[in-house]
């Protein structure tokens, strides 16, 4: 007796359709992003950058095949997990041009003038000694160097992590962050509002003299 395989029902169709069309979504807006974040840094194939407070390495991995075998990202976090998380991905991707770097609350653990430019993205609120954060920042910049600083103005129904600074929310507005920035004397650049189209996010971009 032949039997016939079960077709999905309407509803598991219609969820596999709607995953699809997340995953392309996200897809495309991640794209867009890394061509502004490209863009606005002025990346190009040798550029050295570094992903401060990379997280799991996703932006790291885009920002690596954007600047190519010549070009050289480091990688930094505090979490010793999420460091060999980021190494062991790098490895399995095949990517050579990037050094995964341990740093701590007070600093980012970066060799002196060994960047052209510095992505922080949604990593600056997060600062515990901002000082001294943006004094590594400096260290690690060559002169001229640039810093994108994509942050989001504070949500207050964002969880408390412990150590944040209270700003009213999770987050930064943008003109304390500007604030700050240029108190070390690092030159504003250029502002984006809206950033990814999400009105609560935008970015910054920083000079060093």
């Amino acid at each position: 007796m032949s039997t016939t395989p079960d077709r999905p029902s309407s509803s598991r169709r219609l969820f596999v359709a709607v995953v699809t069309l997340l995953f392309v979504s996200c897809s495309a807006l991640r794209a867009a992003e890394a061509d502004r974040i490209a863009e606005i840094l002025c990346l190009e194939a040798g550029a050295r950058l570094a992903d401060v407070g990379a997280g799991d390495g996703d932006w790291t991995e885009v920002l690596a095949r954007r600047v190519g075998e010549t070009g050289h990202v480091y990688a930094t976090e505090v979490d010793e997990d999420l460091v060999a998380e980021i190494r062991e991905r790098m490895e399995k991707e095949g990517l050579e041009n990037v050094t995964v770097v341990l740093g701590d609350q007070e600093s980012t653990g970066l060799p002196e003038d060994c960047c052209d430019a510095v992505l922080l993205r949604m990593v600056y609120h997060h600062f515990t000694d901002a000082a001294k954060m943006r004094a590594g920042l400096k260290r690690a910049l060559r002169p001229g160097g640039l810093i994108a600083v994509v942050d989001i103005v504070p949500q207050e129904r964002w969880r408390d992590l412990e150590d944040v600074p209270e700003r009213g929310g999770h987050g930064i507005l943008e003109r304390d962050l500007v604030a700050d920035m240029t108190a070390d004397g690092f030159q504003v650049v250029s502002r984006h509002e809206d950033w990814n189209d999400d009105e609560d996010r935008y970015c910054v971009v920083f000079r060093r003299p």
